[in-house]
C-alpha cells in the first residue's frame, strides 16, 4: 500500500506525484534554519524530504533552472514563479543522488510528515523561528514537545540546544543601513530606518492584523501599522497561504513590511526592481512576486493596491542581526497570515501558539 503525494508549484508547470509506501510513514523531519537554507529560499525555515529509490524527477520535463548551492547539493526551482521544487543530493562520489523534494508544494503532509523541531539553530544566532516551535499536537491528538538541535538533527554532530538559549539578540549596529542579499548574491540591496517619508505611505491592513475572511482591511485613518517600536522598526510577520507557499516551496513565508522609499539598490539608487538577477512572476491580479532567476530566493512581494509598501523575505536580511532582525524589526504575534489555507496544519497550529505564547512572555503578561 502507498500514499501518493502531488507536488505543485504556483504558475503550475512542475506537478509530479510521488509514491510513499506506508511502511515509510510518517517522515521525521525538522525544518532546516541554516544561513544557507535561508538565502537561497527567503524563508526563516525550510524542509525537503526523499522520494523513494525507484522514483525519479527528469528535470528536462519540466521549465527548471539548476542552482548548485554546495559541492553535494543541486537544487531545482520553477523558471516562471521561483518556487523551489526539489533537489539532487550525491553525498558521496559515484554514488546515485537521491532526490528530495520540497515539502512546501505538497497537496498533503498529516500524517506523512512528524514534525519534530528545528535544525542549525547555532546559525540563527537568536534561535530564529525555533523560539516559536514549542510543542505540537499530531493528527491522532498525540501532544509531544519539539526539540531544537544547534546543528544536524541526526549522527554524530547531534547536539540540542541548552533550554533558554537563542531567545533574544538585541543588537543595535552603529550603522543605520540593513543589508540584504540572495544566497549566489545576484540581488543585493539594503533598507534604511523609518523616516518621514515612511509616515506617508498609505497601505490598508494586512490579512495578518486584519483577518480578510472575517473583517475589512480599510484604513480609513491611514494608520502606518507597518512602523513599529515608536517609529524605529518594521513589522514583519508569518505567512501561509497558498500562493506563498506555492511559490516559495515551503510551509511558511515570512516578511518584513517595508516602504519602497527606505529599499535601495546596493549603489544608493532607490528600489525599482531592475536589480541584479531578480525575475518577476505575477501571481495574482495586480500582485507581483519577485525572485533571484539564478538561486530561486524569494525576494519581493507587491501590489497595486498597495504599491509604496513593498513585502521583503526576512531571509534575505543580514544574518549577523539575527534569523529574527529584532534590531530591525518587530513581530507579529496574534496570527499567522491566512492560517486557514495551511496544509501542514499542525505545524502552523504549532507556529501560531508559539508565537502567542512568545509574545505574551515579551510583552510580560
Amino acid at each position: 500500500m502507498t500514499t501518493t503525494v502531488t507536488a505543485t508549484c504556483a504558475c503550475r508547470s512542475f506537478t509530479y506525484k510521488v509514491d510513499f509506501p506506508n511502511t515509510s510513514l510518517p517522515f521525521d523531519r525538522a525544518l532546516c534554519l541554516c544561513n544557507s537554507c535561508r538565502r537561497i529560499s527567503g524563508s526563516c525555515g525550510i524542509s525537503y524530504i526523499a522520494i523513494p529509490p525507484d522514483q525519479t524527477i527528469d528535470p528536462a520535463k519540466f521549465n527548471l533552472t539548476a542552482y548548485k548551492s554546495s559541492e553535494v547539493c543541486t537544487r531545482y526551482f520553477c523558471s516562471i514563479c521561483g518556487a523551489h521544487t526539489f533537489a539532487y543530493i550525491n553525498r558521496s562520489p559515484g554514488d546515485h543522488p537521491s532526490v528530495a523534494i520540497a515539502t512546501g508544494i505538497w497537496d498533503k503532509t498529516e500524517g506523512i510528515i512528524k514534525w519534530n523541531g528545528c535544525k542549525w539553530v547555532e546559525d540563527t544566532l537568536d534561535g530564529g523561528l525555533s523560539v516559536w516551535f514549542n510543542d505540537i499536537v499530531d493528527a491522532d491528538g498525540t501532544k509531544r514537545p519539539l526539540k531544537r538541535w544547534m546543528l544536524q538533527d541526526r549522527g554524530k554532530t547531534e547536539e540540542f540546544v541548552p533550554e533558554n538559549s537563542y531567545r533574544v539578540l538585541e543588537k543595535k549596529r552603529a550603522s543605520d543601513k540593513l543589508k540584504a542579499q540572495c544566497h549566489c548574491g545576484g540581488v543585493k540591496f539594503y533598507i534604511t530606518r523609518p523616516n518621514e517619508a515612511s509616515k506617508k505611505v498609505q497601505s490598508p491592513f494586512p490579512d495578518l492584523s486584519h483577518p480578510f475572511h472575517s473583517v475589512s482591511s480599510a484604513n480609513p485613518e491611514n494608520e502606518t501599522w507597518f512602523l513599529r517600536d515608536n517609529d524605529t522598526k518594521y513589522m514583519a510577520g508569518t505567512c501561509t497561504c497558498t500562493s506563498c507557499r506555492q511559490s516559495l516551496g515551503f510551509e511558511i513565508q515570512t516578511w518584513a513590511f517595508v516602504p519602497k522609499c527606505n529599499i535601495f539598490k546596493e549603489d544608493g539608487s532607490p528600489l525599482d526592481f531592475d536589480l541584479g538577477t531578480l525575475k518577476s512572476y505575477p501571481s495574482s491580479e495586480g500582485v507581483t512576486r519577485e525572485f533571484c532567476g539564478k538561486c530561486g530566493a524569494t525576494v519581493f512581494w507587491h501590489c497595486g493596491f498597495r504599491p509604496e509598501l513593498i513585502d521583503v523575505s526576512v531571509g534575505l536580511l543580514d544574518p549577523e542581526e539575527g534569523a529574527r532582525v529584532e534590531g530591525w524589526l518587530e513581530w507579529w504575534t496574534d496570527r499567522c497570515s491566512f492560517e486557514e489555507m495551511a496544509v501542514s496544519r499542525s505545524l502552523v497550529t504549532s507556529l501560531e501558539d508559539g508565537l502567542k505564547k512568545w509574545g505574551k512572555a515579551r510583552q510580560g503578561v
